[in-house]
């Protein structure tokens, strides 16, 4: 008769390691899900604020005549897209991103539209600034 010692076979012990290996993987992925998600969010938040900041320093490139004159200010459309794509180039670099910028202008607003890809994840930030006389 061969007797056993007790706690020598190994019954039980493939199911602890899986169901240890479920929870790893899971956190695993829930850390990794959250920070992928969180730079997303974090992005596009991103984007909203190159863009306002785009349009509003290309709305201050006013032709001061147009606000002698007519008391209105008028803007010098390549003054705001220069303008505008160096302040979003200085962002980019900040911020630590990629992105492009595309600003179009009227006679007195500004409109830049912002696209930031990351790991394959596109998101965009818009805005629209008018070039107002101060009361």
């Amino acid at each position: 008769m061969s007797r056993q010692r007790r706690g020598s076979d190994d019954r039980g012990s493939g199911l602890v390691a899986g169901i240890a290996f479920i929870f790893a993987f899971t956190f695993l992925g829930l850390v990794w899900l959250a920070r992928d998600v969180d730079r997303g969010v974090s992005n596009r938040s991103t984007a909203g604020s190159v863009a306002f900041q785009s349009a509003r320093s290309g709305a201050q490139a006013a032709f001061p005549e147009s606000l002698r004159r007519a008391g209105e200010p008028t803007i010098d459309a390549a003054g705001a897209r220069v303008a505008g794509a160096e302040t979003a180039a200085r962002l980019f670099t900040e911020y630590g991103v990629t992105g492009t910028v595309t600003i179009a202008v009227t006679t007195n607003e500004v409109t830049a539209v912002v696209t930031i890809t990351d790991r394959g994840v596109t998101v965009t930030g818009r805005a629209v600034v008018q070039s107002q006389r101060a009361p």
